[in-house]
């Protein structure tokens, strides 16, 4: 049994931000941000909170499936390193909110920007011993603007907040693949219940470019795929640099790495929900294809998740 997409929502800040904003305060410039990032504009909220984005990236991921008896979703799963509180959970207020049956099994997770993809691992293993025909909510959501420091010049035009939802069931096929490392490392990137983020940012490189190209090759060797076998490589978007780094690295062309970080900034775990929405509402998604989600974050974390030969499942 393999993870199967059913449906896809999103939900972003509602301001725009240009890279004009910084520099009118900031020694720093447009084309330095741009070159330095590949960001041009990110989006950040104006007074939702981290529960709000998340209802609405769940509930355009639901109105999607208008026909979709809700009672089958029996895992939710959020990814987050900007909740609103500490409980209750942001999955917890997504079951009265989305109004879910009582008995869903609801929690959050923190594994940073890699926060999705371990998400949907945990959620695959959990379908596993439910009913036949069970779904997973799972979603990243953040809130970076408000845990960033906008006097610090080298990062704090990285980040964005929005939400990214995905409903997923079990269907026949070949099983999924999936690999992970943990550094553990205190002074890399860290973000404090009070104080905002800070990170080592040449470090940071380091790792994401070294470690996401060893999970991704992990899983690759586990399937059997060559790089060029898989459709499209779906990253974190926290830099465009290391992506292209990182296809440099896979001997790879820019076509199978969709990329939004222009558009949309690092919304950490956010990241990978709202760039798969962008395909699957494109129609990019539709019909059968090899899907490698890859995502690294504070902890430091990695992961990746290689679906081979995935269907979009209609319900």
């Amino acid at each position: 049994m393999k993870l199967s997409l059913m449906s896809c929502g999103k939900s972003l800040g509602q301001r725009v931000i240009d890279n004009e904003h910084f520099a009118s305060y900031l020694d720093t410039s447009d084309q330095w941000i741009r070159e330095r990032s590949g960001i041009s504009t990110r989006r950040w909220v104006d007074d939702e909170s981290t529960v709000d984005m998340a209802v609405a990236a769940s509930q355009d991921c639901l109105d999607r499936l208008p026909e979709f008896d809700r009672s089958r979703i029996e895992v939710v799963i959020c990814a987050s390193v900007t909740t609103d509180e500490v409980v209750p959970a942001i999955s917890a207020q997504l079951q009265e909110r989305l109004g879910l049956d009582k008995d869903v099994l609801a929690f959050d997770i923190n594994a940073a920007c890699s926060g999705l993809v371990y998400a949907l691992e945990i959620a695959r293993n959990l379908l596993r011993v439910r009913p036949a025909g069970s779904a997973a909510l799972v979603l990243g959501a953040e809130m970076l603007s408000r845990k960033t420091d906008m006097q610090d010049r080298g990062s704090c035009f990285l980040f964005g907040d929005g939400s990214g939802a995905g409903l997923w069931t079990l269907t026949e096929g070949e099983e999924d693949y999936f690999a992970a490392k943990t550094v553990g490392d205190t002074e890399m990137l860290t973000v404090g219940h009070e104080e905002p983020i800070r990170m080592d940012g040449r470090a940071v490189f380091r790792f994401a470019v070294s470690e996401m190209s060893d999970c991704i090759r992990e899983v690759l060797a586990k399937a059997d795929v060559a790089p060029d076998e898989v459709d499209f490589y779906l990253l974190h978007q926290a830099n465009q640099r290391i992506n292209d780094a990182i296809m440099r690295d896979l001997k790879l062309k820019s076509e199978r790495f969709p990329s939004n970080i222009a558009r949309i900034g690092n919304t950490s775990s956010a990241s990978i929900g709202i760039l798969m929405e962008e395909l699957y509402s494109s129609g990019q998604l539709d019909g059968t294809k090899t899907i490698c989600l890859a995502g690294f974050g504070g902890g430091m974390s990695c992961g990746a998740l290689l679906m081979k030969g995935h269907e979009i499942h209609v319900a």
